[in-house]
C-alpha cells in the first residue's frame, strides 16, 4: 500500500514571508507531519494537495515564522490571569483602588485562606510608593495577603501573613535580600528581593490542578499572540520541581499547545549542596519536540525600577544607592560553573552594569560558545562588556519592551538620560555579532511580540520621547530576534525560526505585512491564526477551509 504523501496542511493566498538567509518571499507553503515540505506560488503548492488537504487561506495577509518568547514565566503569567486581585495599573490609579480589590476579594475568600494580588507596581501609582501593611490590614485584618509586584523582586504582605510568616523587628535581612521598616525598626510589610524570594516558598504550595490551571491559561494567551515556543525562565519558582512533571504531562497530552524550553529556576532544583543534577538525571533524553529541558536560570541582580539591580556608578537621583547583587560575584561563578559542568546551558538575570560585570566575569571560566550561556535582560551593558560578551560568545536576550514602560521613569529617575538612552543596546549588539532574542518578561509587561517588534523599531517612552534612537533596528531585525536567532540561544535554528522546507511548520498569521506598514502601524497589527507543527492551534475565527 502505498504512503500518502500529499500535505497535510496547505497555506496560500497572501504573503509568506520566510525569514530565511536570502530573505526570500512566496505565497504559499504545504506541511506533513507537523514539517513544511514545500514552499512555493499558489498553483504550484495547491497542485500537491490531495482529497485530505485542509487549507488556511491567507486572504492577502502574511504569514511569518511563529514568535519564539525567549524570556517569560508562563505559571506566573497563569497565576495574574487567574488572581482574584489585580493590582496593576491600570486598572488602579491609587493605592486605595487595590485596597477596594482586595477588599472585595476578602469577603469571598474563606476564613484564614490567603488572599493573592499581582502586577502591581509602585512606579504607576499616584501615591508613588509600594503599599504597606498599614494599607492593607484595614481591609485585610484575618486573611493573610500578599501582593506580587508586577516584576517579581518586591511583594506586600499584611500584619496577619507577617505573622504566618514569623517576620518581626528582630527578624534580619537574608542575604541577597531586605525586608523594608519604619522609623520604629518594625516590618512595614514590603519584602525586596530575597525576602519576597522566601515569602512564596512559604506560601501553601498550589495543587497540580491550580497549577494546570494557571499554565493553560498561559498557553491561550501566548497562541492568541502569534507565540508558537516560550523559553519558560524559572520552571519550579511556584510549583517547586513539580512543576517539571506536570509540563511533560500537559505537552504529552496536547493540552499545551505552544512549544516550551524549560530554564530550571535553580533555587528549585538544585541539591542541599547547591548542586545541579545533570540533565540526564532529570530524564532530558525522554523529552520531545514539545517540551525540552534546555537550562538553568539563575537571578544575579534585581530591577532597574526598584533600584534593586546592581549598577557601577549610583542610581541617578539617589547616588549612593547602587542596588544590589543576589549572589557574590565569587559565589556566581561558582554556580556558573556548576551549572556547565553538569551539561546546562546557563541563563542569568542581569539588569544592572555590576551584575553583568559579574556575569561575565562568571562566563570567562567556562566555554560559554558550546553552551551558549546567555544573560537574561542584559538591560545597561556597556560597549566593553558586549565586546568581551562577543569575544566568549556569550549571548543575550534582551528585555527590549523597558523603552517603552519605564523609559521615562530611567531617563529621569534611576539612570540619567546618557545611561537611559543605552538600554537594551541592540545596534551595539548586533555590530559585534552578538546574536541574541528580545522578550516581554511576562507577566512584567504584557505579551505581544508584535509590541515588542514595535519598542525595538521606534523606541519610544510610555510619554512619547524617542529614547537612544540611535539604538533602534529595523523591523526585519526586529522580527528575526523573535524568531530565528531566538531559537538560536537554545540551538534550535535548524529545526525553527524561519519558514524552510524540513523545518517545523510554526508560523503565525498576521492581518498585513509588518516590513510594509509604518513603524506605529505595527503595534495595531492582528495576530489571526497560529499553526504550531502544522496544526491551526488558535485562530481569531475558527475558520479553516475544508479538505480539497
Amino acid at each position: 500500500m502505498a504512503v500518502p504523501t500529499e500535505p497535510d496542511l496547505i497555506v496560500r493566498g497572501g504573503v509568506v514571508l520566510t525569514l530565511d538567509g536570502a530573505g526570500r518571499r512566496v505565497s504559499a507553503l504545504a506541511a506533513r507531519g507537523g514539517r513544511i515540505t514545500a514552499l512555493g506560488d499558489d498553483r504550484e503548492i495547491s497542485a500537491l494537495a490531495g482529497p485530505h488537504t485542509r487549507v488556511l487561506e491567507l486572504e492577502g495577509r502574511t504569514a511569518i515564522p511563529g514568535f519564539i518568547e525567549s524570556h517569560n514565566h508562563p505559571v506566573f503569567f497563569g497565576f495574574a490571569l487567574a488572581a482574584p486581585v489585580d493590582a496593576g495599573s491600570p486598572p488602579n490609579d491609587r493605592i486605595a483602588d487595590i485596597a477596594e480589590r482586595l477588599a472585595v476579594a476578602v469577603r469571598e475568600a474563606p476564613a484564614g485562606e490567603w488572599v493573592r494580588g499581582f502586577r502591581y507596581d509602585h512606579t504607576l501609582l499616584a501615591d508613588r510608593r509600594h503599599p504597606t501593611r498599614h494599607d492593607l490590614d484595614p481591609v485585610s485584618p484575618r486573611h493573610p495577603v500578599v501582593l506580587t509586584h508586577v516584576t517579581g523582586h518586591f511583594c506586600t504582605v499584611n500584619s496577619a501573613a507577617l505573622a504566618l510568616l514569623g517576620i518581626t523587628a528582630a527578624t534580619p535581612d537574608p542575604p541577597g535580600g531586605r525586608i523594608e521598616r519604619d522609623a520604629s525598626g518594625e516590618a512595614t510589610g514590603v519584602l525586596v528581593e530575597t525576602a519576597a524570594f522566601l515569602v512564596n516558598s512559604q506560601l501553601p504550595r498550589p495543587d497540580e490542578e491550580t497549577l494546570a490551571h494557571a499554565l493553560r491559561l498561559a498557553d491561550r494567551e501566548f497562541l492568541a499572540n502569534g507565540i508558537t515556543t516560550v523559553h519558560d525562565t524559572g520552571t519550579g519558582l511556584f510549583g517547586g520541581t513539580g512543576e517539571l512533571a506536570l509540563y511533560r504531562r500537559l505537552s504529552a497530552s496536547g493540552e499545551l499547545r505552544t512549544r516550551v524550553r524549560s530554564y530550571l529556576a535553580h533555587q528549585a532544583f538544585a541539591g542541599a549542596d547547591g548542586r545541579m543534577p545533570t540533565p540526564g538525571e532529570l530524564g532530558a533524553a525522554s523529552d520531545g519536540e514539545r517540551f525540552r529541558l534546555a537550562g538553568v536560570k539563575i537571578i544575579a541582580d534585581g530591577s532597574i525600577q526598584g533600584r534593586t539591580g546592581c549598577l557601577a556608578e549610583g542610581y541617578h537621583q539617589h547616588p549612593d544607592e547602587h542596588g544590589m547583587m543576589l549572589q557574590s560575584p565569587e559565589r556566581l561563578a561558582e554556580m556558573v560553573a556548576d551549572v556547565d559542568a553538569a551539561g546546562w546551558q546557563a541563563a542569568v538575570h542581569g539588569n544592572g552594569d555590576a551584575a553583568i560585570e559579574a556575569i561575565v566575569g562568571a562566563y570567562r571560566h567556562v566555554d560559554s560558545a558550546a553552551r551558549r550561556h546567555r544573560i537574561e535582560h542584559c538591560q545597561t551593558v556597556r560597549e566593553d562588556q558586549l565586546d568581551r560578551m562577543a569575544e566568549q560568545g556569550v549571548l543575550a536576550s534582551f528585555f527590549v519592551k523597558h523603552v517603552y514602560y519605564w523609559g521615562d521613569g530611567h531617563r529621569d529617575l534611576w539612570l540619567g538620560p546618557e545611561r537611559a538612552r543605552r538600554i537594551s543596546p541592540l545596534v551595539s549588539a548586533h555590530r559585534r555579532g552578538i546574536i541574541y532574542g528580545l522578550h516581554s518578561d511576562t507577566p512584567v509587561t504584557p505579551v505581544p511580540p508584535l509590541e515588542g517588534v514595535w519598542c525595538a523599531v521606534a523606541r519610544r517612552t510610555r510619554d512619547g520621547h524617542e529614547l537612544g534612537p540611535e539604538q533602534a533596528v529595523d523591523v526585519e531585525r526586529a522580527l528575526r530576534a523573535y524568531t530565528v536567532d531566538a531559537a538560536h540561544l537554545t540551538g534550535e535554528e535548524g529545526e525553527t525560526g524561519t519558514l524552510e522546507a524540513g523545518k517545523l511548520a510554526d508560523l503565525a498569521v498576521l492581518s498585513d505585512d509588518p516590513t510594509a506598514v509604518t513603524t506605529e502601524a505595527l503595534r495595531t497589527l492582528r495576530v489571526e491564526a497560529t499553526v504550531v507543527g502544522g496544526e491551526v492551534a488558535w485562530s481569531a475565527t475558527g475558520e479553516l477551509s475544508p479538505a480539497l
